[in-house]
């Protein structure tokens, strides 16, 4: 066969191929013809649930539309038909109704929904999770939620009625038995779940109590105490040692992690003995936790005798234990003078018998040098600026701090009726200080009794009479979402913590930095070293500052009190301009300050001659009468004479003169002259010398 035969056949096939090509559909036109046949017979209006339908062409995605000829409703069926499938799992948030269909996805992929009795459109989440669980809020039990994004693999929920966030089966604790689980701190069975920590156990909140533990935590923490006090029992309260209740009431002394039961029974006589004089509560529960250290310490040397065995080799491991350990100066401090405490109590009232003077002078460590911890005026004034930010009574809180500088835990305590008048339109403000456990006040501008005022007249509109403190704490779960910064009053003292929330994310939201570009980061202490260093450096006495902030020792005062460059720079400007010397050129402590009292110029005008001369002033006191030295060239060798720099022009020329007259004298032979000024001319050299040093420096 010719290629031109074959090319033919190709292009002109038999008439019997063609007419079977055309005749016989193919397997895939059959089936697709009786897919869209079943499901013409499937269709029904999703509204009404009607057959009478129109076929209304195609939508974009190419998709048969339909539009039921009963109820006018245009609709179309997915590939799968689970538009027509009722989800049991939903119910409509208007009228209940599991009588819902669903409608579409958001651009985020969340479900929407239609509901068939109420005809309404809606957005919500399956009552299940993929692995059929029910999503309830672990805290309030409610069925209402929004998804929060993904946490460790895992969905994350908000619940709609209370704001916690939660996660069904985090690290598979869920299915935890809290049954026989009770709060460590009060032993209420009243809790919730809080989540899940680092250590995949579960977190609790007590309900009763408001404080965090931990189910499962590997330590003795149950800290529940009995009603009446029981030496035996390894948990104090603050009421067992007479303290306020109220004030303390979540504050526990916990003995069960000292192990050695001779140091238990001892240091348990140590506190008692310790709170009838009536230190600090918290203070007693630092002396525990430091002895806790110690004990630590002999668990892992093995040591298993009682005090009397101690030697000074044991003491010296000890003080390496603490170094090696990274313990910081402070904690070193406390652990070594508790410990010595401890041994001279014991010793003292005959408990035990120790070696003396194991813990020795040299042991203790170099005091290091302390950073100011001041807060710039930097950073104060954009605090100003952003102030009305802040909730009202928080706004009033800090108000009183900056200007008052209290101890956190003095803040917080303030009674409902501080606020003192004096009688004389001054106020003060009244409080307990319980560090040292005495009472004290301190005065307050007139603007700032108007803040305290209104916070006064804020908390019994809210409480009445069934709140006596000046500051109340914030409900709980409102710290995040669109609650953010939201202040709930409740009935109960402010945390230093939550205050302290407050201020830093006032300093995040409105960017406030040091000078060096910084988010700064607000302590609660701070403020109180700002009100020490704006007092020293507004030239307030040291004994005024100490006596204002409630110091016991000067030493403490000048911690908190941080003099500003500029401030020194004046000062020693100013002493330069005021230095007095007399006729040795030595400096004397005359200064303008002695004239700044009214007191203090009466005594001086009526026990010194403070007669004005050409090149100083007389300091001669009254009581040896007047002068008798002629003349002001007598003044140079009297020790009651006074001098100092703006005399300098006039003490130059007096020497010039004094030593030209020597210089004739000794050509002439005039001895007597020379005797006579030779003592001026060496006076004037010591004090004119001594001022222009001072005036270079």
């Amino acid at each position: 066969m010719t290629v031109e035969k074959q090319i033919e056949e190709l292009l002109n096939p038999p008439l019997q191929l063609q007419v079977l090509h055309q005749s016989s559909p193919t397997t895939e036109q059959e089936s697709q013809t009786q897919l869209d046949l079943d499901i013409e017979e499937k269709v029904c209006c999703p509204k009404c649930d009607s057959k009478a339908l129109y076929k209304r062409g195609f939508s974009r995605h190419g998709e048969q539309q339909y539009n039921c000829k009963k109820c006018n409703h245009w609709f179309y069926p997915d590939a799968k038909w689970k538009i027509f499938e009722k989800d049991k799992t939903i119910a409509c948030p208007h009228c209940s109704s599991n009588d819902c269909f669903r409608r579409g996805k958001e651009e985020n992929g969340t479900q929407n929904y239609s509901c068939k009795d109420c005809n309404k459109y809606f957005c919500v989440h399956p009552r299940l999770d993929k692995e059929g669980r029910e999503i309830v809020c672990p805290q309030c039990n409610s069925i209402k939620y929004w998804l929060n994004g993904i946490v460790s693999k895992k969905q994350q929920y908000r619940c709609k009625d209370c704001r916690r966030t939660y996660i069904l089966n985090a690290f598979g604790r869920d299915d935890l038995n809290l049954d026989n689980i009770s709060c460590r701190w009060c032993n209420s069975k009243n809790f919730v779940r809080r989540g899940v920590g680092k250590t995949k156990k579960q977190k609790c909140v007590c309900k009763d109590c408001k404080k965090q533990f931990t189910v499962g935590a590997e330590r003795p923490d149950i800290l529940y105490a009995p009603q009446d006090f029981d030496f035996e029992h390894d948990v104090w309260t603050a009421n067992h040692l007479g303290y306020e209740d109220g004030i303390h009431h979540h504050y526990k002394l916990n003995f069960s992690y000292i192990k050695q039961s001779w140091l238990k029974y001892y240091s348990k006589k140590f506190i008692l003995y310790l709170s009838s004089t009536r230190l600090a509560f918290a203070t007693l529960i630092g002396k525990v936790g430091y002895i806790n250290v110690f004990s630590r310490f002999l668990l892992g040397q093995g040591y298993n005798q009682e005090f009397e065995e101690i030697n000074r080799i044991l003491i010296i491991d000890y003080l390496a234990y603490l170094k090696i350990n990274k313990y910081s100066y402070s904690q070193y401090t406390h652990c070594i003078s508790t410990l010595k405490t401890l041994f001279e109590t014991g010793t003292f009232n005959h408990w035990f018998i120790i070696e003396p003077a194991l813990i020795r002078p040299e042991d203790w460590a170099k005091k290091p040098k302390h950073n100011p911890r001041y807060i710039p005026e930097y950073v104060m004034k954009q605090v100003a600026q952003h102030i009305e930010h802040l909730p009202e009574p928080v706004m009033r809180m800090l108000l009183v701090d900056i200007e008052c500088g209290f101890r956190i835990g003095e803040l917080t305590r303030l009674k409902l009726d501080c606020l003192k008048s004096d009688g004389k339109e001054g106020w003060y403000i009244q409080y307990q200080m319980y560090k040292m456990n005495k009472e004290h006040t301190k005065p307050i501008s007139n603007e700032l009794a108007k803040v305290i005022k209104e916070q006064q007249i804020y908390i019994k509109q809210l409480f009445g009479t069934s709140f006596s403190s000046l500051f109340c704490g914030r409900a709980r779960g409102h710290s995040k979402g669109k609650d953010k910064g939201k202040f709930i009053p409740v009935k109960q003292i402010m945390s230093a913590q939550a205050f302290g929330r407050y201020l830093n994310r006032l300093s995040l939201d409105f960017k406030i930095k040091d000078s060096s570009d910084n988010i700064w980061n607000f302590q609660t202490h701070q403020f109180r070293h700002t009100v020490g260093t704006r007092m020293i450096n507004a030239g307030v006495p040291q004994h005024i500052i100490q006596k204002y902030l409630g110091h016991e020792s000067p030493e403490m005062t000048m911690r908190y009190a941080h003099i500003h460059d500029h401030i020194l720079r004046k000062e020693m400007e100013k002493y330069h301009e005021t230095r007095v010397t007399n006729f040795q050129g030595e400096t004397v402590m005359l200064e303008e300050t002695i004239l700044s009292a009214d007191n203090d110029l009466e005594w001086f005008t009526k026990n010194i001659q403070a007669r004005a001369l050409e090149h100083g002033y007389c300091g001669r006191p009254k009581l040896l009468g007047n002068c008798d030295i002629p003349g002001f060239d007598g003044c140079y060798n009297c020790p009651h004479w006074r001098t100092n720099k703006h005399f300098l022009p006039v003490l130059r020329d007096t020497l010039e003169r004094t030593s030209k007259v020597i210089e004739k004298a000794r050509n002439c032979g005039w001895e007597l002259q020379v005797t006579k000024n030779e003592p001026i001319q060496h006076n004037l050299a010591k004090v004119i010398a001594s001022l222009e040093v001072s005036s270079d420096e």
